[in-house]
């Protein structure tokens, strides 16, 4: 009994952040809660394997992320199979999407930048979402995302390039 109301108790305290990584990583509401459910049953089905090398928030947002890029595999493939049909009018239709707006943004300008920020490939989009949504360092980012400081410092880069048109966009309307 006690191991369910502390694992219910992990999970109310980590939820929120979670589901902010998924709705990063994604456009849909519904995935994002589908990938941080997932996320906690992977948890408690290998929480005897936990050795605590890492923080338990830091492991389930590695855990979230790698959740969120098999659905944006999935959802690649069955975009392709719509697509790749002879029905010119057969379309992907947009989903839902949640906007985490920040104090001082507009929604339209919020929505701006979370679109922007799902053009980008999952491997840019995962260090900005980490970074700059969730506010984690450099260093957290790379033991989530189990690659070099170095390489989450050039990914940002790189994303900040290929987000500059839209952003530059953004600030001239500001």
């Amino acid at each position: 009994m006690g191991d369910h109301h502390a694992f219910r108790q992990l999970v109310e305290r980590f939820h929120g952040r979670l589901l902010a990584t998924a709705m990063g990583m994604l456009r849909s509401a519904h995935d994002a809660e589908e990938v941080v459910q997932e996320s906690f049953v992977r948890f408690y089905r290998a929480i005897n394997r936990f050795e605590g090398r890492s923080e338990l928030g830091t492991y389930l947002t590695r855990i979230t992320m790698n959740e969120s890029l098999k659905v944006i595999r999935k959802n690649k493939r069955w975009k392709f199979r719509l697509l790749s049909r002879d029905d010119p009018d057969s379309t992907v239709p947009d989903p839902v999407e949640v906007i985490k707006i920040q104090p001082m943004e507009t929604k339209e300008r919020a929505a701006c930048i979370r679109e922007a920020v799902q053009t980008l490939k999952p491997e840019f989009r995962n260090v900005v979402v980490l970074r700059f949504l969730n506010d984690y360092s450099t260093a957290e980012c790379a033991r989530i995302l189990q690659i070099p400081a170095g390489t989450v410092m050039s990914r940002l880069s790189r994303a900040l390039e290929k987000l500059g048109p839209a952003l530059k966009h953004l600030n001239e309307h500001a």
